[in-house]
């Protein structure tokens, strides 16, 4: 993987450039584009190319008959969401789910234990199911122009965002589809830039930052209580420049075609607050939960315990959609704490004036970015490393 990735940024991707530029008529353009997208992910697996493209021919064609069958629409709608959750539920989970089973059965029922072969998860699938699922909601809510199958699908698959993101809108992504401007010095002066920037964060700090920290929360016993905790912020780092890494190159890429794609980060550990850190961590993912989960389901106008059960469920939803494990499930509930406990503290400010304008305290505003930082800085932990293993650090930090 590692030399496909090179040879398309160092070799291949100059040439794509040049000929999209130069060649390519405009009116050809998205046609290419989507072509050499589909060329990318085949390289990763031709299978995973024919399924990611039917599902986009099939959103398409759902989407076709929603707009155009003001009956049916909602039944539509539910059998793609159904049949999308349904997709993306499966390849995350299957291989937990049997293990489980088949782990439980054994033990209890006597049954032959069984090695079962692993059902690879499709790299990028996350990104393309709620591509599409973003998509069919706003047909069905009238909020989307009408596009050609090319320009739809150039949109699920464009191959920038295609394996980290960002979960980019149709409703930003279309237009500039459709405008096709002429070559931009400034788009691909900017564009190197940010691919320069993300080649450093993930390649020469977050890689390189690995390798010292390693050794340390893997054997926090045999370092000072200081230097294991100094790893942990380090740790934390270690996550921004790796995500937001491969975020920059994307945006980069996407930049020397012409197209500016959506931030998704924004000085996160230089935040506040939880909720601050959220909206500028992982920001289009973090947005899609909100805008297709939270509010669908618990809603804006609604009674504080219902409010505060859905800002906890959206971020257990959240933590597992990365994955289906009990260190995802844990930060969940650790993250969904979090936002509660925020939110019952700025009930309680409104209540007492003091306390209100003790808060508004500009200078105040490092200790807050302080604990926000420490407060993330912990659940990296069971990003990086088992349950038993985290609480290990945890437990050698504390006591």
């Amino acid at each position: 993987m590692k030399i496909t990735y090179i040879l398309i940024f160092f070799v291949i991707l100059p040439i794509i450039v040049f000929v999209y530029w130069s060649l390519i008529p405009r009116r050809w353009r998205s046609l290419f584009l989507l072509t050499i997208s589909l060329l990318f992910i085949a390289s990763i697996s031709i299978k995973y190319t024919c399924y990611f493209l039917l599902n986009t021919i099939l959103v398409y064609i759902g989407g076709i008959v929603i707009s155009r069958e003001e009956k049916s629409k909602c039944l539509i709608l539910k059998l793609m969401l159904f049949w999308l959750i349904g997709n993306l539920s499966f390849f995350k989970y299957i291989n937990l789910l049997l293990n489980t089973i088949f782990k439980f059965g054994f033990q209890f029922f006597l049954l032959p234990k069984i090695h079962l072969p692993k059902i690879l998860l499709p790299l990028g699938i996350s990104y393309i199911i709620f591509r599409l699922i973003h998509y069919i909601v706003e047909v069905y809510r009238k909020n989307v122009p009408e596009s050609s199958l090319v320009d739809f699908a150039l949109y699920v698959l464009f191959f920038p965002t295609f394996l980290a993101g960002p979960v980019e809108r149709f409703q930003r992504f279309h237009p500039q589809t459709v405008e096709q401007k002429n070559m931009d010095i400034a788009n691909i002066n900017y564009g190197l830039f940010r691919i320069i920037c993300g080649l450093i964060k993930k390649f020469i700090i977050a890689d390189n930052l690995a390798r010292f920290l390693l050794p340390v929360l893997n054997s926090p016993q045999n370092y000072t209580r200081t230097i294991v905790i100094f790893c942990v912020y380090g740790l934390a780092i270690r996550f921004y420049m790796d995500f937001s890494g491969y975020t920059d190159m994307a945006i980069g890429v996407g930049r020397l075609f012409g197209y500016k794609i959506v931030e998704n980060f924004n000085k996160p550990f230089f935040q506040k607050n939880i909720i601050l850190f959220w909206r500028n961590w992982h920001i289009s993912v973090y947005s899609w939960i909100r805008d297709y989960f939270f509010f669908p389901l618990f809603g804006s106008h609604t009674s504080i315990f219902k409010l505060y059960l859905g800002m906890f469920l959206t971020m257990v939803v959240f933590q597992l959609w990365h994955e289906g494990s009990l260190n995802f499930l844990i930060l969940g509930c650790y993250y969904g704490s979090g936002l509660v406990i925020w939110y019952l503290f700025q009930d309680i400010k409104r209540k007492y004036p003091l306390i209100r304008n003790l808060n508004l305290k500009r200078y105040l505003d490092p200790i807050s970015t302080f604990f926000t930082f420490n407060f993330f800085s912990i659940s990296f932990i069971f990003i990086f490393t088992d349950v038993h293993k985290a609480f290990d650090i945890i437990r050698y930090i504390f006591m």
